[in-house]
């Protein structure tokens, strides 16, 4: 029974912790979609890295 509840406690701070991260998360992407102009609530995360990579290639190339 110790043990479990062991386990049980470990799995419960564990998702608080990935709560946290998640929410740490949403705030940044909340934060970028906001510097870059762009709707909170329509820029997914996906967005975010499809636009990083983009500038990412641009950039690269006119370092060329």
């Amino acid at each position: 029974k110790i043990v479990l509840q062991t386990v049980s406690q470990g799995s419960l701070d564990a998702s608080k912790d990935l709560q946290k991260e998640f929410a740490i998360i949403e705030k940044k992407r909340e934060e970028l979609a906001d510097y870059l102009c762009e709707d909170r609530k329509k820029m997914s995360l996906e967005d975010i890295f499809s636009t990083m990579k983009t500038f990412r290639e641009l950039f690269l190339k006119a370092l060329q």
